[in-house]
Order: C-alpha cells, then structure tokens, then sequence
C-alpha cells in the first residue's frame, strides 16, 4: 500500500514537473521572440501582406495606414517579417512599413515623399497612372491591289493600373492614339501624299509581375478598335476620293514600368491583329493619381 501511495506522489510530481515545463516554454517563447523584434507602423494607406518575402507570393491580408505591428528587425530583401497574431506571421514591404510608432498626425505631417522618410505610397503594382504615349507602329492595309505598310507615329493618352476607367480589382490599360496625315505608302504609289487620320482604340486586360518596389513586368490582351479616313488623289485625276475603314481586332503587350516618386515610365512592344497583322512599340510617362 505505501509503495502505491508513493508511486502515485511520484506520477503526480512528474506530471507537476511536466505541466509546469510547457507552460513555462509557451510562456516563454513569445517573449523571446518578441524581445528580438521592434514595433512598425504602416505608412501607406494600405499594406500587402504576403506570405513569403516575394512580391509574386500570395496575399494574406491587406493592412490599413497607421497600425502598429511587432515586426524583424531586420529585412530580407525589400521585406520586414510581421506578427498578425501569435503564430502567425506575414512579410510586408519596406516602402509600406516601417520601423517605431509613427502617430496618425506625424503620418499626416509627412505625407509628401519629398519630405519624408517615409512615403506612404501604395505598392507600385497597386498604383494607378494617366499619361501620354509616343508609339511607331508599322501599320498596315490591304489597299492599292496589295499589302503596304509603313512606320507610322502616333500620339496616345493612356490609363493603367487598378480602377482606371472602371472600378474592380483588376490591373488594366486603356489607349486612345491618334495620327494625323495619310501612311507614307500613300505618296509613294500615287505621287500625293493625301490628308486624314487615324485613331486606334484599345482595352487590355493585363498581368502584373512586380519584381522590386519601384519595377514591374507585365503583359496582356484586349479588343482593339480602329478608324481610319483618308482624303487621295491617284494619278491623272483631277478629283480626289476619301477611303474610310472602320475594324475590329485584338491587341497583344509586353513591357516592364519603372517608377520616379510619382513618375511612371513605361515601355511596352504591341502586336495588333485586325485584317490585316503589324507590329508597334512606344513608350508611355503616366502620373500617379
């Protein structure tokens, strides 16, 4: 009988000893952990969590400008590692973060990049741009009994990014271009180079593929639409004529978009299918709005 009594007192005090061990290890790790963080605040009006230190992991959660948050204090890469809740951590991007307590009204003092420390701007994929282009574009028509094409140069206005010209939370890019004159060709088979216009309309639905905060990668596909008037002369004939076409098409784009403070400079390569298939390429200086 005693040797049970003491063998229950012996299970008791090493389940005592146990119990007290785990409580004592998650007790103690979180303050461990916390002792070698530091506390940040959001700066930007919203902040990206991924879930791994690459702008192309996916997004946990997005966090508002001004919480404060236990976060590394280091960084790998671009990224800080953030405590949402205990056991769970996310990683945000340096330019939408950062290190101490920053108050609701210094956040506010200090929202001028040019100013601070700390710019509070959104991430560079999550930002919108309007601007104007410069494009060539080997245009192209079935005219004259044949394919003729020449380097034509168009002006564009151009919108891209996130709720542009329809709100959602998809990354698009809008362009009017507009030439004024006939395509070269024109002078080269009939001697007079003719007068008119061309407009290109185009939608695209675009991929984003961030590689840094200030640098992105994208590509897409849309509708496209096209309208051309042109006023000719042939050879030998005292009356001109007017040659108006009017087509639908699809439109094709690669290009990379760096960022200067509110800047957006952005180079792209397009490829229009309509009757007839041509190349083009410009480059697009959008403003942050």
């Amino acid at each position: 009988m005693f040797g049970l009594f003491a063998l229950s007192k012996c299970v008791d005090r090493a389940l005592f000893c146990g119990l007290s061990a785990f409580l004592f290890a998650v007790l103690l790790f979180p303050c461990v952990g916390l002792a070698q963080a530091q506390r940040g605040t959001v700066v930007a009006d919203e902040a990206q969590v991924y879930k791994d230190p690459d702008f192309d992991a996916p997004v946990m959660t997005v966090l508002k400008q001004g919480q404060v948050l236990a976060i590394s204090k280091g960084k790998k890469g671009p990224f800080y590692k953030v405590r949402l809740k205990p056991g769970v951590t996310g990683w945000v991007s340096d330019a939408e973060i950062h290190p101490g307590v920053i108050t609701p009204e210094e956040l506010q003092e200090n929202a001028d990049p040019d100013e601070s420390n700390y710019t509070g701007k959104k991430p560079f994929f999550a930002s919108r741009y309007r601007g104007l282009s410069l494009n060539f574009i080997d245009y192209a028509e079935d005219t004259m009994g044949g394919r003729r094409n020449a380097q034509t140069s168009f002006l564009g206005l151009n919108f891209h990014g996130y709720n542009t010209l329809f709100s959602g939370d998809i990354y698009t890019e809008s362009n009017i271009l507009f030439h004024s004159g006939a395509p070269s060709y024109y002078k080269e088979y009939t001697g007079h180079e003719g007068s008119g216009y061309i407009v290109i309309v185009n939608f695209l639905f675009q991929t984003v593929l961030p590689k840094g905060k200030d640098l992105i990668f994208f590509y897409g596909f849309g509708p496209m639409l096209k309208y051309s008037h042109f006023d000719l002369q042939l050879p030998g004939v005292v009356d001109g004529f007017s040659a108006d076409d009017m087509t639908l098409g699809v439109l094709f784009n690669v290009g990379a978009s760096y960022r200067i403070k509110k800047v957006s400079i952005r180079p792209d390569i397009k490829y229009y299918w309509e009757k007839e298939s041509y190349f083009g390429y410009g480059v697009t200086l959008g403003l942050d709005f």
